[in-house]
């Protein structure tokens, strides 16, 4: 049930929605998947006219399945990667890249999580390379006896556990000893722990606040960009491209990546499930990405007395 609270939504020209704990549903120890009913009512969308962005801290490999299912690629439609460090103009297959993220800005800190012994990801289109501490490779193959995953199963973390297998959208996995061995130029690096081990991170990470930006995407996760990064600038490429601007955008998002695409769009909706950070900025909130709260905003624009918001 949705808590849009009979709160007038103008003229919506484009809809904009995160994908992790927001579009995407999971299943356990399983693949990532979109609701079948909002699914549906995203393409009715599309037909009514509304073009979608599907934006996301993923690179657009891992984005595009998504965006077919969604039938994005006979529609038009666009892909905010890296939360806004790339756009990928899914009809025309084109990307443009931004920003990216260099050795240089973050190998002191990156120095620096690895001997507080915290687990560190960097990602570059269809790679990984990561450092795990020994600390935690116990509890991580425990992990995965105990749940029954199977004996390859990868054991970097992902955003909502401790590990997470992430070989489809990125093949190329490589285990690294320390900073000299990352890439030039990364799209962004990840950093995963208990949430009480990642609060007291805050004052290491605001030291670099002049050459990056962070943020939680979960309680477990946070993300770590280019300073001046962020989807509302992904966005709003897409938007000049589709001759419109961000007051048409209705968007959706849980994460603190999402703030400022929420708060600079025309109708930024909190998923229920998202951070109590996230919740404070939104203009609404909706039910959870469980509930597929996506689909019970969309079926209000969509009802008969709403069609005159797609004018």
């Amino acid at each position: 049930m949705c808590s849009m609270n009979n709160k007038p939504i103008g003229k919506i020209a484009v809809i904009a929605s995160d994908l992790d704990g927001t579009l995407l549903l999971r299943q356990e120890y399983g693949e990532d998947f979109i609701g079948e009913r909002t699914r549906q009512q995203l393409i009715c969308a599309q037909q009514a006219g509304i073009s979608l962005i599907l934006a996301s801290g993923r690179a657009y490999p891992k984005m595009l399945p998504f965006a077919k299912q969604l039938k994005m690629d006979h529609y038009g439609g666009w892909l905010v990667e890296i939360n806004g460090t790339a756009v990928y103009d899914v009809k025309h297959g084109k990307r443009t890249v931004f920003h990216q993220l260099h050795r240089s800005a973050i190998h002191d800190l990156f120095t620096k999580l690895q001997a507080m012994e915290i687990e560190v990801i960097a990602y570059q289109d269809d790679s990984m390379y990561y450092q795990i501490p020994s600390r935690l490779i116990p509890l991580k193959q425990a992990y995965i006896r105990t749940h029954g995953l199977p004996k390859d199963h990868p054991l970097t973390a992902g955003g909502f556990s401790i590990v997470y297998d992430n070989r489809k959208g990125y093949p190329h996995q490589y285990p690294i000893k320390d900073a000299s061995q990352l890439p030039e130029t990364m799209n962004k690096i990840c950093i995963s722990d208990e949430p009480q081990r990642l609060h007291a991170l805050h004052p290491l990470l605001d030291v670099y606040q002049e050459q990056i930006w962070w943020g939680y995407t979960t309680e477990r996760w946070i993300e770590i960009l280019p300073k001046g990064v962020n989807k509302r600038t992904g966005i709003e490429y897409c938007c000049r491209q589709m001759k419109t601007d961000l007051s048409h955008v209705l968007a959706f998002g849980d994460g603190e990546n999402d703030i400022e695409m929420l708060k600079s769009c025309g109708f930024g909706i909190a998923m229920g499930n998202a951070l109590d950070s996230v919740k404070r900025i939104a203009y609404d909130i909706c039910d959870n990405n469980k509930n597929e709260g996506i689909a019970d905003v969309i079926e209000h624009l969509l009802e008969p007395n709403g069609k005159e918001i797609f004018r």
